[in-house]
């Protein structure tokens, strides 16, 4: 048997900040655009984005933010090299089976179209790029899915050499507005068969934003440990708000509502990692129980950083075969003797929300009962003192974009 070759998945997520353009089309024709979506696709990406997130959770304590869509992208680009059991697996974690690989990729087409149209006062990115190693072509069949499906830019280098790193490090920086700078630390090496990437860049404006004058120093509670001071913004309205006998949450629109942040607070008798337990049980039902209501938000201004490698968490999920030196087929990807397989799956995170809107940035080598609502006569208050999670989706394809969880807002990575 010849050499193993790696192959090596880098998808990347920027969240930028806030916004003042708009693209080509409004709020009614983007949802008109949106009906037409596979509605399958946003399922199974934001089931994937949860079973990661409460994987990663399980690992450790602290700040955790992926990005679901960005991770599930990633993934379909390498599932169309894949074959055999490989594929299986691979279909399995991403909701369509290898023989619906053509309707995955219609799906992802299609989805792209829309996210790259963000809609008035929201900035919406995605781009894609496969590296070949130089000297070892890639399968025309595969390329062409790529370009035509993911709109996927060709590039070939040596990633065996220093320059390599440069170079993709570069275009991950171009595609998320430099928030990303060093995705790579040293070059795939001599046994790398390709890196692909996967970038989506972002820019919202709140459609309702915080006062500045209003933000003032007050106290978070962590769950171990003192209280840390932070900036609390605040702000007074009307909001889209529910309440259960364990959580309270609110959304907050970007530009006329095609985005959206949910902030979901335990309630003091209860925790986080409760939140993160029913969210995982798929009993945190956050698309049921909101009615407009008035009340006051308290939530802290934070940035945080959250970088890992999520190969073991992948084959937790079942995708074993893709990480084997010996058995990983991906051989609908390059026409070569030697298995092909991947060698590592990276992400990185990079949120900062504040008064205007939200700047965030992800990078992924390749993601009860109903209450009721308090009465409208009687104003509510929401104080996020205390660990929270969030969310952050297009309200009109249903994808979910960020999940995250922040322990304590004053840690930056």
């Amino acid at each position: 048997m010849g050499k193993r070759l790696s192959t090596l998945i880098l998808a990347v997520l920027l969240l930028g900040g806030c916004s003042e353009g708009g693209s080509g089309m409004n709020y009614t024709e983007r949802q008109a655009a949106a009906a037409g979506l596979d509605s399958g696709l946003a399922d199974s990406s934001n089931g994937l984005g949860v079973k990661l997130f409460s994987q990663l959770w399980k690992q450790g304590s602290g700040n955790l933010t992926i990005s679901p869509y960005s991770a599930a992208a990633a993934l379909a680009l390498a599932y169309n090299g894949s074959a055999g059991e490989t594929a299986e697996e691979l279909g399995k974690l991403l909701g369509y089976a290898p023989d619906e690989r053509q309707q995955l990729n219609t799906g992802q087409q299609s989805l792209m179209k829309l996210l790259n149209d963000g809609g008035p006062g929201v900035e919406l990115k995605i781009a894609n790029s496969v590296w070949g190693m130089k000297g070892l072509p890639l399968r025309r069949d595969y390329l062409k899915t790529g370009k035509d499906f993911y709109d996927a830019q060709i590039k070939t280098t040596d990633l065996a050499a220093q320059k390599s790193v440069k170079e993709i490090n570069g275009w991950v920086a171009d595609h998320t507005g430099d928030k990303i700078q060093e995705m790579l630390t040293e070059p795939p090496g001599p046994q790398a068969v390709a890196v692909l990437v996967n970038a989506l860049y972002f820019q919202g404006a709140w459609r309702d934003v915080f006062e500045e004058q209003a933000t003032k120093q007050a106290d978070f509670y962590p769950p171990d440990g003192p209280s840390v001071q932070v900036m609390m913004m605040k702000r007074s309205g009307m909001f889209e708000y529910a309440v259960h006998e364990d959580w309270q949450a609110v959304k907050l629109p970007y530009g006329e509502g095609q985005m959206e942040m949910v902030v979901v607070l335990p309630g003091e008798q209860s925790s986080l990692a409760e939140l993160v337990g029913q969210l995982e049980q798929g009993t945190l039902l956050l698309d049921k129980g909101f009615s407009s209501s008035r009340g006051t938000l308290l939530l802290p201004r934070f940035t945080a950083s959250y970088g890992t490698e999520l190969s073991k968490v992948l084959q937790t999920l079942g995708v074993m075969l893709a990480f084997d030196p010996s058995q990983g087929d991906f051989s609908l990807m390059s026409d070569l003797d030697s298995p092909i397989y991947f060698e590592q799956v990276i992400h990185k995170t990079y949120f900062d929300v504040n008064e205007r809107g939200t700047e965030a940035a992800a990078s992924t080598v390749i993601d009860m009962r109903a209450g009721s609502a308090p009465p409208v006569d009687l104003p509510f208050e929401m104080n996020v003192n205390r660990p929270f999670l969030f969310m952050i989706r297009d309200t009109q394809s249903g994808v979910v974009l960020f999940l995250g969880a922040i322990e304590n807002p004053q840690r930056t990575d």
